[in-house]
């Protein structure tokens, strides 16, 4: 009985031990996770201050600019005035003309992400964003990058098309790195075909979501577009093998990379006639002289947007700003078509 007690006494105490040792390494979590959540908000401080820094440095190089040199002052003249005007800088200093006139937004509850509406059709987007956010980008999509014209600044230097240079009716629309495809959904009706090209997961959700209702001619390629075939790359000769006869449309937003992908895709792009293209050409320092030189060696006519970026995601160098966009065109396929 004395042993049993014994041996009783002995479990208590390690339980009691371990209870101990459990809460002690509980407090200590919460300590540490405490502490991680203040360095975490201390390291967010100072990525602002830095931002913030490297913005007012900037200002002052570019003032500095148009104060010694006078073409760079007459040649940028609108974009410094609505910068000293701001005192701030823009990626695109441009003046507001007008203003969405509001959005419908929802969320799929059995899919788990949020959307809006763009002309009666749900434009989905990731899971991670909650409704508020999606309309906030919809929004910037449409009133400040105005990547689908309609005037909403002075100048719209992301605008993919023009009123001489839009996708026709019975294109394949081409669109490599689509993200959330808001393009793509404005000119879904009128094409023959989509070709949507994203190699980031965290899109595929709301793609196949977005164009459930249009899956009978929207194909999504969750690879990178390069000069080689494999598991996570493809190229566009070979994704549109089937498309050799038809009237191309491709746009091209590929975070920096659209000068590689042109340089790779030469030889597709020399021997097809029936092809427009719209690239950006803001990511990286000099990539609109070279998307244009190497345009017109492959035998094409272009032309930029109108206006000019501060894309500061970038180490912007003098002159600063870029351009935004470069649209490419064989002969008299610019307007063909119509």
């Amino acid at each position: 009985m004395l042993n049993k007690l014994h041996q009783l006494s002995i479990i208590k105490w390690l339980r009691n031990l371990y209870s101990s040792m459990k809460y002690d390494l509980h407090k200590d979590d919460n300590i540490f996770k405490s502490e991680i959540k203040n360095i975490n908000e201390d390291l967010n401080l100072l990525k602002d201050k830095i931002s913030l820094l490297k913005k007012e440095l900037l200002y002052e190089k570019i003032m500095r600019s148009a104060l010694e040199n006078s073409d760079f002052s007459v040649l940028y003249s609108q974009e410094l005035n609505y910068i000293r005007e701001n005192e701030n800088l823009f990626v695109f200093p441009y003046k507001q003309i007008k203003k969405h006139k509001g959005i419908q937004s929802g969320y799929d509850i059995s899919l788990k992400l949020p959307y809006v509406y763009h002309n009666q059709k749900k434009l989905y987007f990731p899971g991670f964003l909650t409704e508020e956010q999606a309309g906030e980008i919809y929004v910037n999509f449409i009133e400040n990058e105005n990547i689908l014209g309609g005037g909403y600044k002075e100048k719209a230097p992301h605008q993919y098309q023009t009123d001489m240079f839009y996708v026709n009716n019975g294109d394949v629309f081409v669109d490599v790195g689509c993200a959330e495809a808001l393009f793509a959904l404005d000119v879904v009706d009128k094409v023959k075909k989509v070709y949507l090209f994203e190699s980031d997961e965290k899109w595929l959700d709301a793609l196949r979501a977005t164009f459930n209702p249009y899956k009978e001619k929207v194909i999504i390629i969750n690879k990178l577009v390069s000069n080689i075939d494999s598991e996570t790359t493809i190229t566009l000769s070979s994704a549109l093998k089937n498309e050799k006869e038809e009237s191309l449309f491709i746009k091209m937003d590929i975070e920096g990379y659209e000068t590689s992908v042109i340089a790779e895709s030469q030889d597709f792009l020399q021997n097809n006639d029936n092809i427009k293209l719209t690239c950006c050409t803001y990511h990286k320092q000099n990539d609109a002289e070279k998307l244009k030189e190497m345009f017109e060696k492959y035998g094409y006519n272009t032309e930029f947007s109108d206006g000019y970026m501060l894309f500061n995601l970038d180490e912007l160098k003098y002159p600063y700003f870029r351009k935004g966009i470069i649209r490419a065109w064989k002969n008299d396929q610019k307007t063909s078509n119509l």
